[in-house]
């Protein structure tokens, strides 16, 4: 009896000890994939800010083109990022003495949707304060610096956006004023950075807005490098905390902010030309949002299943099969169906914008976009009881 005791403790040890060194291996493998996709980001913005000085130096409509496409590139990469919100991390955490890892620049680099109206001309009509209010770009009594596109940040209201990716995307495209059924982005012309007014303003604001984003972009990559400030703080975290954290990014984006701020929101808004809701759509400059979406949730399987361009290693998901095979194969249905849903939005032949004005949240057989929705928060459902199986809990 005493041997038979002695020997399932052995056991028992044994596997504790298994099992933690395997949640070392998760949690070191996800801290790579972070700082790797933070690295990428980060060189894709470089790319994005020579293309965008060659074109400044010298303005044409195929160097406009060219930093469109740039714009275009960088995002692919900087959207799978986005999961690493909602993780008591630098990107949403504030500076303080107990969080001096703290950055909280994800506002700066990715607000929206934004009032173009406080950057530069809009359209008459199209924006609360068209017509009465300068913007930035317009008004001379303001020196257009990265620091000044930082404090001026949603100063006013939320929507009161000066810097990131859709400030640059709107300065690249301007106001989409098309109708969705012409499947068009926004038609800025070369010309507002040569001869129209307030020209060297807004070539000056362009540039200063992407040098912010890549400094953005380079602080992350610093604090999550192998001895950065965070990377050694995470990694010395206790491993249900850690575990918790790099989870709940995923949860949260696929129960929350991709299914239902960046595709229900917009499928029932009524903002944009014909109350077409493209004013709420994630990028509706570029028309770019189908993309957004499937990055998005590209970003949330980087996480489940521990892969990342030519990483790939022990994952969340792994965790789950060892404790539960059957919550693991239901999780990676879950991600499978979600993806299948969101390649037909990406792939569609019709644009996101005119894809939201066919199908609202209520409609008794759902389109494609409430189709991934309802995928997306089923996957949220599967991550929460896979959460559960590891004794986590992210209700």
């Amino acid at each position: 009896s005493y041997f038979l005791s002695l020997l399932a403790t052995v056991i028992f040890i044994q596997c504790g000890t298994q099992s933690e060194k395997m949640e070392s291996k998760v949690i070191a493998n996800y801290a790579q994939i972070v700082h790797q996709s933070y690295a990428d980001s980060y060189n894709k913005a470089l790319e994005l800010q020579a293309t965008i000085k060659d074109f400044l130096e010298n303005p044409s409509e195929p160097g406009l083109e060219k930093a469109k496409k740039a714009w275009l590139a960088a995002r692919e990469i900087y959207g799978q990022t986005e999961v690493y919100r909602e993780t008591n991390s630098p990107v949403d955490v504030i500076q303080s003495n107990r969080t001096p890892w703290g950055i909280a620049n994800e506002g700066q680099m990715n607000a929206w949707p934004i009032d173009e109206s406080y950057i530069d001309y809009v359209a008459p009509g199209t924006e609360e304060h068209s017509g009465s209010y300068p913007g930035i770009i317009a008004d001379s009594t303001v020196a257009i610096t990265s620091t000044m596109l930082a404090d001026m940040n949603e100063k006013d209201t939320d929507k009161s956006i000066s810097s990131g990716w859709h400030a640059i995307e709107f300065l690249l495209w301007g106001q989409d004023n098309t109708n969705p059924v012409e499947g068009l982005p926004g038609l800025r012309k070369f010309t507002d950075y040569t001869t129209e007014p307030h020209a060297k303003r807004r070539a000056q604001y362009l540039e200063e807005a992407v040098t912010l984003l890549v400094s953005d972009l380079k602080d992350l990559v610093d604090t999550w490098k192998v001895g950065g400030a965070y990377r050694t703080v995470f990694e010395g975290l206790d491993h249900n905390v850690a575990l918790r954290q790099l989870i709940n990014g995923a949860f949260f984006m696929a129960g929350d902010e991709l299914s239902s701020e960046r595709m229900i929101a917009p499928v029932d808004s009524t903002d944009g030309i014909d109350a077409s809701g493209q004013e709420d759509e994630h990028s509706c400059f570029s028309d770019n949002t189908h993309r957004d979406i499937y990055v998005n949730a590209l970003g949330i399987e980087n996480v489940l299943f521990g892969t990342y361009g030519s990483i790939s290693g022990p994952s969340f998901y792994d965790l789950v099969l060892q404790a539960d095979e059957t919550q693991a194969q239901q999780l990676k249905m879950a991600m499978d169906e979600a993806m299948s849903k969101v390649e037909i939005i990406a792939n569609n032949e019709l644009p996101f914008d005119f894809l939201i004005t066919k199908e609202t949240s209520s409609d008794e057989e759902y389109g494609p976009v409430m189709q991934g929705v309802v995928a997306l928060q089923a996957l949220g459902d599967q991550i929460s009881v896979s959460a559960n199986v590891l004794g986590i809990n992210l209700r």
